[in-house]
């Protein structure tokens, strides 16, 4: 008989992934429902590493403007 979990991911339940720690915050439930329901994830541990993966990605971009701010910016090619 085959394996149903035969090429699947290895789960290891009680062991996080590498890197993640477990915490315990004091959190707006309010907050984190609409951040939630904005982020489009099912639990709140996924609420709040999308809501820190966006946080990040505001810094880059953040980061990538100022670069080309410091090289002399973009020209607007619409202004007349």
């Amino acid at each position: 008989m085959a394996n149903p979990n035969a090429g699947s991911a290895v789960v290891r339940l009680g062991r996080p992934p590498r890197g993640w720690v477990r915490k315990n915050l004091h959190i707006d439930q309010r907050k984190l429902d609409a951040a939630r329901k904005a982020l489009g994830v099912r639990t709140e541990t996924e609420t709040v590493d999308a809501a820190l993966d966006a946080i990040a990605l505001r810094k880059e971009l953040s980061r990538g403007i100022q670069r080309v701010r410091a090289a002399g910016g973009l020209k607007d090619i619409y202004q007349e």
